[in-house]
C-alpha cells in the first residue's frame, strides 16, 4: 500500500463507476455504480469536465482535485485519466493518488527558517514522490546565487541573510501556484515547476526570476549586485528517475556557471547531447547533425525566433555554422574573455561524409583583443568588421594579429553589440586555406543575425 494512498476506478460515459481496482486504499473509498462526480468537491467538478473533454485514446490527461472520503473529509488527489474501449463502449480509467498527507506536511512543519522556502528534506521528498508517482510533466531546476560567499565576506552575514530572503520571496512570487521551491544548501535552491511542458514555456518562469533577482540590488555604478544561475531538466521528457534528473539539472547549472553566470541553461538534447541508457554522458554532448537549409529561410526564421524570444541563441548558431559552412561561431555577452556560447566544426570523417552530416563541438574562446583601441577603430557605423587579409588589416605585432595567426584564421566577421549591458560581440571565422572571402550577401545576413542576437540578449 502506498504511503499516500492510491486507487483506480473505471467509469462509463455517464460518469457512473463501472469497476474498482483491487488496490484501493482506505483513503479513496468508492462504491460500485455510484456516480463518480458526486465524490468530487462541487467547486472542483468543472476541472473534471475539462479533463474529460481533453482526453483522447492516445493522450492521457492529469489534473488535481479534492476528493471526498467516506467520512466527508476532503483529500487532495492527483488523477491520471485514460480513455479506453471495453466491449465496443467507451470508458475512462482513472488512477488517483492521494497527496493530502504530503500537502499537510508541507504546509505545517517543513519550512526553512532562513528563507521561508521548503526545507531540504521536504523538497527532495516531494521531487522523489513526483518521480515515483507520475502525474504529468514537471521541471526540476537548481538555482544558485552567484558569488554568494563574496557577498557574505564583503557585505556581512546579516546582508547575506537578507539576500537569501529576498531571492526566496522573488521565487515564490513568480512561481505562485505553478510549483514549489526549497532550500537544499547554503545558497542553493531546488524548484519544481509545473505548467511548462517545453523550454519556451519554462523560460516564462526562469527569465523573470533571473531578471527580477538581478534588479534587487545595484552597486554604485549601476551594476547588478546579486545574480543567479539556474540549470534545469524535465520529467519525464528527459529522465524519469530522480537521481539522474537531479544530476542532469546540476550539470546544466554547472554550464550556466562556466558560461559566465547570471543565466539559465535548460537541457536541450540537440545542444547538450543525448541521454544514453537513462544517463546523461558528457562525452556525447559534442555531436550534432547540422543539415544545410536555405539561407534566406534560415535568416527569416532566426529573426522571427529571436525577436519572439523563442529558440535560444545557441540553437541559431548551430544552424548558422552548418548552413554557411563556417569553422567557428561565437557569441560574447558582457565578458570577452569567456564566450557566452560557441561551436566549432570538426573535420569530416569517412563515416560523417557518407551520412552527409557535420560534426560540431561546443567550445569557448577569449577575444580580449577586441577591446584594444587599434582594433576597435576598424568597426564601421553598423558595428561590423570583416577581415579577409588578417596580415594586412590587423597590423603587425598587435594582439589581434597574434590571435589570428595562432588560430590560423583566414576570414572573419565580427559584429559589435552596442545596446546590451556591458557590450557583446558576434564572431564568425574560417581557418581553411581554400575558404573564400565571405560574399556580400552572407555579410548582410550575418549583420542582420548579429543585430537580432543583440536584441535577444538585450531582452534577457
Amino acid at each position: 500500500m502506498s504511503r499516500y494512498g492510491i486507487g483506480t476506478v473505471t467509469i462509463d460515459t455517464n460518469l457512473n463507476i463501472a469497476s474498482i481496482g483491487d488496490e484501493n486504499s482506505d483513503k479513496l473509498v468508492v462504491d460500485l455504480n455510484n456516480n463518480f462526480l458526486e465524490m468530487i468537491l462541487p467547486d472542483d467538478r468543472h476541472l473534471f469536465y475539462e479533463m474529460i473533454e481533453k482526453i483522447t485514446e492516445k493522450e492521457p490527461y492529469s489534473f488535481c482535485f479534492r476528493f471526498m472520503g467516506d467520512k466527508g473529509e476532503e483529500n487532495w488527489v492527483i488523477a491520471l485519466c485514460y480513455k479506453k474501449e471495453i466491449s465496443g463502449n467507451d470508458y475512462y480509467q482513472i488512477t488517483m493518488q492521494d497527496i493530502s498527507e504530503l500537502e499537510e506536511k508541507i504546509s505545517m512543519d517543513s519550512l526553512d527558517f532562513g528563507t521561508g522556502l521548503l526545507d531540504k528534506k521536504t523538497i527532495v521528498e516531494y521531487a522523489k514522490f513526483r518521480c515515483a508517482h507520475p502525474s504529468g510533466v514537471f521541471n526540476l531546476c537548481i538555482l544558485d546565487i552567484d558569488n554568494f560567499k563574496n557577498i557574505n565576506d564583503t557585505k556581512g552575514h546579516s546582508f547575506g541573510d537578507k539576500v537569501l530572503k529576498d531571492v526566496s520571496t522573488t521565487i515564490r512570487n513568480i512561481l505562485g501556484s505553478h510549483g514549489k521551491a526549497g532550500r537544499i544548501g547554503g545558497d542553493e535552491m531546488m524548484l519544481i515547476i509545473d505548467d511548462a511542458p517545453d523550454n519556451p514555456s519554462l523560460r516564462t518562469f526562469l527569465k523573470p526570476i533571473r531578471e527580477s533577482i538581478q534588479n534587487l540590488y545595484r552597486d554604485q555604478n549601476g551594476n547588478p549586485l546579486i545574480t543567479v544561475s539556474v540549470g534545469s531538466a524535465r520529467f519525464p521528457t528527459d529522465l524519469s528517475e530522480y537521481d539522474a534528473l537531479f544530476d542532469l539539472a546540476d550539470k546544466m547549472l554547472y554550464r550556466a556557471k562556466s558560461r559566465g553566470k547570471n543565466r539559465y541553461v535548460m537541457y536541450n538534447p540537440d545542444i547538450h547531447g543525448k541521454i544514453v541508457d537513462g544517463l546523461y554522458r558528457e562525452e556525447n554532448k559534442t555531436i550534432k547533425d547540422a543539415a544545410p537549409v536555405d539561407k534566406i529561410r534560415l535568416v527569416l526564421d532566426a529573426i522571427e525566433d529571436l525577436l519572439e524570444g523563442g529558440r535560444a541563441v545557441s540553437e541559431q548558431l548551430l544552424k548558422i555554422i552548418g548552413t554557411y559552412e563556417l569553422d567557428h561561431v561565437y557569441v560574447f555577452y558582457g565578458d570577452v574573455s569567456n564566450s557566452f556560447c560557441g561551436f566549432k566544426m570538426l573535420e569530416s570523417t569517412e563515416t560523417s561524409t557518407e551520412k552527409g552530416i557535420k560534426r560540431i563541438v561546443e567550445v569557448t574562446a577569449d577575444i580580449s583583443f577586441v577591446k584594444d583601441e587599434d582594433f576597435d577603430q576598424h568597426f564601421n557605423s553598423n558595428g561590423v568588421f570583416v577581415i579577409d587579409s588578417p596580415e594586412k588589416q590587423l597590423g603587425s605585432g598587435t594582439r589581434a594579429d597574434s590571435y589570428f595567426a595562432s588560430h590560423d584564421i583566414k576570414h572573419a566577421f565580427i559584429y559589435k553589440m552596442k545596446d546590451v549591458f556591458n557590450g557583446g560581440y558576434v564572431f564568425f571565422y574560417n581557418t581553411n586555406e581554400l575558404s573564400r572571402k565571405f560574399p556580400q550577401p552572407d555579410i548582410t545576413d550575418f549583420t542582420y543575425l548579429g543585430k537580432m542576437i543583440e536584441i535577444a540578449l538585450k531582452s534577457r
